[in-house]
């Protein structure tokens, strides 16, 4: 399976078969007040290769602060996703602490999102 691509998203949606995005490429996120977990959904675009549909699949999401530390997990990629060798996305809610502002890196697999978190404004 080939990542080819990935956005965040404020929300989506599957109806026949096509991907509905809302709010899509989300690159600026600001603090929570009083709180510091950004919630947002990620958008995966693949291509299965063959062998695909059979294997559990899974990618690497990992996420990288401003500081330079870095956390990852792996997301399962449903089976219908991998149908075949065409084009397949699937989506998952994640979410991220997000302590202090500055550029945040979330990568999946090749694939690299720069988001910019703000410090809340108040008043």
């Amino acid at each position: 399976m080939i990542v080819t691509g990935a956005m965040l998203a404020e929300a989506a949606t599957v109806a026949d078969g096509k991907l509905y995005v809302l709010g899509g490429v989300l690159t600026d996120f600001w603090q929570p007040p009083g709180g510091y977990l950004i919630e947002t959904l990620l958008i995966v675009l693949i291509q299965a290769e063959e062998g695909d549909l059979h294997n559990p699949q899974f990618v690497e999401v990992s996420i990288t602060t401003p500081d330079g530390k870095s956390g990852s997990s792996r997301l399962p990629v449903p089976e219908v996703a991998t149908a075949g060798t065409r084009a397949g996305f699937f989506f998952h809610k994640i979410g991220f602490e997000a302590k202090v502002p500055g550029q945040y890196v979330i990568v999946v697999e090749s694939v690299s999102l720069p988001i910019e978190v703000h410090a809340p404004q108040f008043g």
